[in-house]
């Protein structure tokens, strides 16, 4: 079975559907970071210019909906302070919007990490989502967020969900057909708030289906399924058993479907000067090393 850590495989594929996370009134989301789509649990195999696209949709009973196209793409490699990096590049594109563009610089070692998911902020080392006057991204240092420096800890409390491996089964996409392993991911949480005089008691639950086979780039998913739900009761302090009984307040669903992939995808956000694997770097690295231990021509005099 697939490692645990899968069970926000699409964690980013929720924030697209923000109406049923827990904030029906939010926005449509503009910018995405798919890092969170990316298969962490098996050795990267990609390269430089390798890309996945999907098309997303989802909807609410409170009538909010989205439709749009979410692209990954492995827009370059670099050494950060001796670590070997990789860039990914995630665009949304949607009719009447827009192009957005995000871009974050993960290090290799978060497919070492067995929980990759839950620690992945602690991979992060740089992100650019803007350019300057001169059209030159700007790129900002990775660091900590302030309520782990005051924790002392650098990782959330571990994430708890169920996760299922079903059977085999052949999934057709606008891709192409595959042969996949469907999982069915199961996971909720609960928040208890205490009112002037009530306490109002929050219920979030997520199901997920999926379809992964490793024929997909980057991801490994071909299909996935999300459905959301969020329920609530309240009671008088001190009243619970008084209560009102839990009551569903919004349910939402959503989709990916897998429309493309390839290789040779050129990046957004990262100038073409960077767009580059490790080994091309090394190389030119090596080059310009040699060319500058070179010995000087003498000029001497054919004879």
């Amino acid at each position: 079975m697939r490692r645990a850590i899968r069970a926000l495989t699409l964690a980013v594929f929720a924030v697209a559907f923000a109406w049923v996370s827990g904030h029906t009134e939010a926005q449509v989301v503009q910018r995405i970071n798919g890092i969170g789509i990316v298969d962490y649990s098996h050795k990267p195999t990609f390269k430089v210019g390798d890309w996945v696209r999907y098309r997303m949709s989802g909807e609410s009973a409170m009538g909010m909906r989205d439709d749009y196209e979410l692209t990954l793409v492995i827009a370059g490699e670099e050494e950060w302070w001796g670590e070997e990096c990789f860039w990914v590049e995630t665009w949304t594109d949607a009719k009447g919007r827009a192009p957005e563009t995000a871009a974050t610089l993960m290090s290799y070692a978060i497919f070492e990490d067995s929980a990759a998911i839950q620690h992945m902020q602690s991979y992060q080392r740089k992100s650019i989502s803007g350019v300057d006057m001169n059209g030159l991204p700007i790129e900002e240092i990775t660091r900590p967020a302030a309520s782990a420096l005051k924790t002392r800890s650098a990782y959330q409390r571990p994430l708890m969900w169920n996760v299922d491996t079903l059977e085999a089964d052949t999934v057709q996409t606008p891709a192409g057909t595959f042969q996949t392993r469907k999982v069915s991911i199961k996971q909720g949480t609960a928040v208890t708030s205490n009112m002037p005089d009530s306490t109002l008691y929050t219920e979030v639950r997520e199901n997920r289906m999926s379809w992964f086979t490793l024929d997909v780039p980057i991801t490994h998913i071909a299909r996935e399924d999300v459905e959301n739900t969020i329920s609530r009761r309240s009671w008088m302090i001190g009243r619970s058993a008084e209560g009102s009984p839990l009551r569903l307040k919004e349910r939402g669903t959503g989709s990916a479907r897998l429309i493309g992939m390839g290789h040779g995808m050129k990046a957004r956000m990262l100038v073409p000067e960077r767009q580059k694997s490790l080994a091309q770097w090394r190389a030119e690295a090596a080059k310009k090393q040699a060319a500058a231990g070179a010995p000087a021509r003498t000029g001497a005099k054919r004879r």
